[in-house]
């Protein structure tokens, strides 16, 4: 199915992008929380780093059509409209608004996948 390569594509780069940006933010030193909030932000690189580990094995195993790829897709994308919306309030606070923005249109990409593959499976398409 079409949908289904489109979404396995979508959640492995995106959980790709999630690993790069937070391995060059680190890299940099660009991450202040890890001396003002060090258990926090630790607590919230562990969910990034789950996120986008599980979005690759969903979109891979999604791609592959395994019988787990599924399940495995829809707690992936799940994850990720989470931290997606979680990201925004952050760059919205910041009022970065490009940033915002990227991640509202992720969000509503995410959600109409999702939908989509919901539709499938259920055979309501």
């Amino acid at each position: 199915m079409v949908i289904e390569i489109i979404a396995s594509i979508y959640t492995i780069v995106i959980g790709i992008t999630m690993l790069i940006m937070w391995l060059l933010l680190l890299m940099k030193k660009e991450v202040p929380e890890l001396k003002t909030k060090p258990t926090q932000i630790f607590f919230h690189l562990v969910a990034e780093f789950l996120t986008s580990i599980i979005l690759i094995i969903g979109g891979i195993g999604l791609v592959m059509n395994q019988s787990w790829g599924v399940t495995m897709f829809f707690i992936a994308i799940g994850m990720a409209i989470y931290s997606t919306i979680n990201a925004a309030g952050f760059y919205g606070q910041l009022k970065d608004w490009p940033m915002f923005i990227t991640l509202i249109v992720f969000t509503f990409v995410s959600l109409l996948i999702t939908s989509l593959i919901i539709l499938i499976e259920f055979q309501v398409l």
